[in-house]
């Protein structure tokens, strides 16, 4: 990418290595002056402890040969008239000190009490070469004279100049390798987190930022991860809850549907009847008192309708409470088989019972015995004439289960998760108001129970399981 960060980045330290570099080589055109002025300054420390020294006890060898050493060049020491009294230098008059340079500044520095010392470059004491020189007035009388040649200088200064040379092309070259891969690896977490962005941006939130560093990139790439894994349980929750709404509005149209198609029969039956007895159709008694149980019968028919529905309403709510206290459901059971004995004679249906005496849990007694009656209309309901039933109750640690099961027409695999529906009615049978397993379903749920069916030999077994 033309317009990365990385390249930015390395042109920006390639820049002010550049930079540094050529201050660095401009620097090496003033080694001469630099040079000069240091061996000028050494000269002057050599001065000075000469100086002082002098003052306390006389110079011996080791003395001088410690001050040449430091200044690395010559020194000479003068009496008040300029005569030589010490010298590290050979020169031709070993007499009398004639440099005509050196005794000038040597008369200034005479006529100027204030002034101790002062220095020049001139053509050195043998006139070959041209050396700095240091001149210094000593508190003992006499004078002090530091040389040291400037080709010495210039060769070392030569030398300095190859080395920075060579020291620049190997920084930039290195330098530039190893900007580029600091670059680099400083930009990749950088350039990770934008693929990151750029997959969230498409709302795909799979991908994380993989870094685990604790500084500030470090703290970006969480909160990166933090806001996608954030966005990722927004958008599944809208998403659910968009799905909810479809299948609420699906259950309204369908509960409209179905609720307008059980009431439209009835209905349709009283208002016809009610027509009937108004234009005097029924003449008889007997004609006339059937109207009337027709009218009653499908009047009935509708208001057990209602007071399902809205019971069921109220259970799938949310904001039913069920009442629960400790009840014997083997007494419950036993007690409400009993009031269909009767209906279960004119069937001429068998009973088979297996129910495990005082077992108690913990549940709203009424419900529970709405689940039961539930059961047991829908059981004799499907039951086939002159055939049989079974009722099983069971515990465990934790938990009971009911087992009923009736003889009869099994239920189509393809219709076995819709029985629990509201309104649904097996295609073969259109018997009842479909809303009696829905009641079941929604009790149960309500206790934190399960239920299900299954297709048995000769008939349809169904269960359900309770926490004791």
């Amino acid at each position: 990418m033309k317009n990365s960060i990385r390249y930015k980045l390395f042109a920006v330290f390639l820049g002010l290595l550049t930079i540094f570099i050529t201050i660095f080589l401009i620097s090496s055109f003033f080694l001469d002056d630099i040079f000069i002025w240091e061996n000028k300054r050494i000269m002057e420390d050599a001065y000075e402890k000469f100086d002082n020294t002098s003052q306390n006890r006389n110079i011996n060898e080791g003395d001088l040969i410690e001050l040449v050493e430091s200044i690395g060049g010559n020194i000479t020491i003068l009496t008040p008239e300029l005569n030589l009294k010490i010298s590290t230098s050979r020169y031709e008059d070993n007499i009398n000190f004639t440099n005509i340079d050196i005794i000038e500044q040597i008369e200034i520095l005479k006529r100027d009490e204030d002034k101790k010392f002062t220095s020049m470059v001139t053509e050195n004491i043998r006139g070959d070469n041209k050396s700095i020189f240091f001149i210094g007035k000593l508190k003992a009388g006499g004078y002090f004279i530091g040389e040291k040649a400037i080709k010495e200088i210039q060769t070392s200064t030569q030398i300095a100049r190859v080395f920075l040379g060579l020291a620049s092309i190997g920084t930039l070259l290195i330098g530039s390798v190893i900007v580029y891969f600091l670059s680099k690896k400083l930009t990749k977490p950088i350039t990770e987190i934008t693929q990151v962005a750029g997959e969230i941006s498409k709302l795909n939130f799979d991908k994380k930022v993989n870094i685990n560093s604790e500084d500030e990139i470090g703290l970006l790439a969480s909160s990166i991860n933090n806001i996608s894994n954030k966005l990722n349980k927004v958008l599944k929750e809208l998403r659910d809850d968009i799905e909810r709404e479809k299948q609420l509005e699906k259950m309204r149209r369908n509960f409209i549907s179905n609720v307008s198609h059980e009431l439209k029969t009835p209905l349709s039956m009283i208002a016809g009847y009610t027509e009937g007895l108004k234009y005097n159709i029924a003449k008889e008694k007997a004609d006339k008192d059937y109207y009337y149980d027709v009218i009653i019968d499908e009047t009935d028919k509708m208001n057990l309708l209602i007071e399902e529905l809205l019971e069921l309403s109220s259970y799938e709510s949310g904001n039913f409470s069920i009442k629960k206290e400790n009840i014997n459901i083997s007494d419950l059971l036993n007690n409400t088989i009993e009031k269909y004995k009767l209906k279960l004679n004119e069937r001429q249906v068998k009973l088979n019972l297996k129910i495990k005496e005082n077992v108690y849990i913990n549940a709203d007694k009424l419900r529970i015995e709405q689940v039961i009656t539930n059961f047991l209309d829908n059981m004799i309901k499907y039951v086939d004439q002159d055939g049989h039933m079974k009722i099983e109750l069971e515990e465990s640690e934790n938990n009971i289960k009911l087992l009923l099961y009736n003889s009869g027409e099994k239920i189509e695999e393809s219709e076995i998760k819709n029985i629990w529906e509201s309104f649904y009615k097996a295609e073969k049978s259109k018997k009842g108001t479909g809303l009696g397993l829905s009641i079941i379903r929604a009790i149960i749920e309500l206790h934190g129970g399960s239920y299900g069916v299954e297709n048995k030999d000769y008939g349809v077994e169904f269960f359900v399981t309770l926490p004791k």
